[in-house]
């Protein structure tokens, strides 16, 4: 802990915790408690190492609304004028993208209310000047995981901190890898760990470059029907877009639907795919299935979806894997949650 007159009220990276001792001396007993638990949570839940380039008010914004309510739940006592979101339970992420699409200027930066609790700060990556090495979150994980058992142990885990802590410490999926992975398998290219692929080393990850792009037709399903929302759509298709663009198919055919087939857009080689979703109604993922069965050039489809609707019978003869907004498992295919 560090007395920081520079800030307004506290700051938290994931190796110091900052504080104004002014700020400090102006909370209740049980406000400070609050303070220490909110600026801990944050290093539990990993924020200091998450903002991935996004705007810094914003992030922080929505990092505290991912955890105000539980605190607030648990029996904290917070400061008045903190965030609190309309829908509690959800991801600093998943509030985020909700700030910069609601934002008129475009800008993501969320809120310009700022949190009177303070800020989260990136993560150091050098070590202090004892020559302690910088914490990692994977270190903050299993002291969460202790932290909490111990907890469970002396009847003193609240059910909205459980299931806030079972979200931090459930492995994160790195949905670009296995798209990579999902394409490569159909891919008469072939991928080489010799060079790594450089995309992905800013964000430790050492991943295979493709030598030769040789993907055929791609299908590309997108459920425009009303039970799924204009945010996640535009999150899976930002990753969806980076993965064609890497990958390179021959052709792309995007196939717009809810009950039926609404339109479908053509895409070649190097065209930069536009979206321009039609539909609005229930769901049925037979039509679309068909469709792309009958037309018999995709080598394998990509469904954005919430998985709630009609499924065929039988599986299509093309193996299919489903980015899924929802916790829904298909009954074919391969599902990976849009876990964000």
């Amino acid at each position: 802990m560090r007395a920081d007159d520079t800030c307004e009220s506290a700051w938290v990276d994931g190796r110091e915790l900052g504080y104004n001792p002014a700020f400090v001396e102006s909370l209740t007993h049980d406000q400070l408690t609050a303070l220490l638990a909110h600026e801990i949570m944050h290093c539990a839940m990993g924020h200091p190492w998450r903002r991935e380039g996004r705007n810094t008010q914003g992030w922080n914004a929505s990092c505290d609304m991912a955890i105000n309510s539980e605190l607030r739940e648990s029996g904290f006592t917070l400061p008045d004028g903190v965030l609190y979101p309309s829908e509690a339970g959800r991801s600093a992420e998943w509030y985020y993208a909700r700030a910069q699409q609601d934002d008129s200027n475009g800008n993501g930066k969320g809120p310009s209310k700022p949190d009177p609790l303070g800020e989260v700060r990136d993560a150091p990556t050098g070590p202090d000047a004892d020559g302690e090495p910088a914490p990692t979150e994977q270190e903050w994980k299993q002291k969460t995981a202790h932290a909490a058992q111990m907890a469970k142990m002396a009847g003193k885990m609240p059910g909205s901190m459980a299931r806030k802590i079972a979200e931090a410490l459930k492995p994160k999926i790195d949905i670009r890898s296995l798209l990579l992975r999902f394409f490569s398998e159909r891919s008469n290219g072939d991928y080489s760990w010799s060079r790594p692929n450089s995309r992905y080393l800013a964000q430790g990850l050492y991943l295979p470059a493709l030598e030769s792009k040789a993907l055929g037709e791609v299908a590309i399903m997108v459920d425009t029907s009303g039970s799924v929302d204009e945010t996640s759509l535009s999150y899976a298709r930002s990753i969806v877009e980076s993965v064609i663009d890497e990958c390179a198919p021959s052709a792309v055919n995007v196939y717009y639907f809810d009950s039926e087939v609404a339109s479908i857009e053509h895409f070649e080689r190097g065209e930069s795919l536009t979206w321009k979703p039609q539909g609005g109604g229930g769901t049925d993922f037979e039509p679309a299935l068909t469709a792309i069965e009958q037309d018999g050039s995709a080598v394998c489809a990509i469904c954005i979806t919430d998985l709630y609707g009609n499924f065929p019978a039988a599986a299509p003869s093309f193996p299919v894997l489903w980015l899924s907004t929802t916790e829904q498992i298909a009954p074919f295919g391969e599902t990976v949650p849009l876990d964000r």
